[in-house]
């Protein structure tokens, strides 16, 4: 029974992920999910009191997702200033490589939290926390070893990136029509924004460092 009601939900989420990377959050109704899930209406009501709960649990479940791909890289790096720099390359990777996900995130990060105690809300902030919190630690490290500048707050600096992050993958009406004017891709915008964000928080850069000797 409980296996069932995991994947009924699994069915509902992956179905909400799918109309709001197609439609936007404005477009999805509660009506088409059930009928994508091939369930009934009333059984994601079930599930999902209203549709910001529905759009809380489809992006804690994208983050988790995320996180676990940005954790499987970052296990492999040696120095804070690799885990930082991997996080940035492995967002890019990650939602370049999955191109429904990077509609629906892009979507979903403009979604607005009515119910802070709803527990799918709850769960959305707990997995964009542990990507901060993994950053952070990048930080730290960084800071002991010398290449991440010591002024910085970690765990402050890290929401403000991943915020930094957020505007270069959901550009505004102005910035499009801009890239476009320039013929800049988006792919192309987010390595410069990743490049900046790395620039502005490091001291210095290992290959920096490399030009350096003799």
């Amino acid at each position: 029974m409980q296996r069932k009601k995991e994947e009924k939900r699994k069915a509902i989420l992956d179905a909400a992920e799918e109309l709001v990377a197609e439609k936007g959050m404005a477009g999805m109704t509660m009506e088409q999910v059930a009928q994508k899930a091939d369930v009934a209406t009333g059984t994601v009501y079930l599930y999902f009191k209203n549709k910001g709960s529905l759009f809380a649990a489809v992006n804690a479940c994208l983050n988790q997702e995320y996180n676990k791909y940005l954790q499987e890289k970052v296990s492999k790096c040696v120095t804070g200033s690799e885990k930082v720099r991997t996080m940035g390359d492995g967002t890019i990777e990650f939602f370049l490589g999955n191109p429904q996900k990077w509609k629906a995130i892009t979507e979903l990060y403009q979604m607005k939290v009515k119910d802070y105690e709803d527990p799918n809300v709850q769960d959305f902030l707990q997995e964009v926390n542990y990507m901060v919190q993994m950053m952070a630690e990048g930080y730290r490290q960084g800071m002991k070893e010398g290449t991440i500048r010591k002024d910085l707050d970690p765990v402050a600096t890290a929401i403000y990136n991943r915020m930094a992050f957020g505007n270069a993958f959901t550009p505004t009406t102005e910035q499009k029509m801009l890239l476009e004017h320039n013929k800049i891709s988006p792919d192309r915008y987010l390595t410069v924004a990743s490049g900046l964000i790395v620039r502005s928080t490091h001291r210095v850069l290992p290959e920096d460092q490399d030009v350096k000797k003799p």
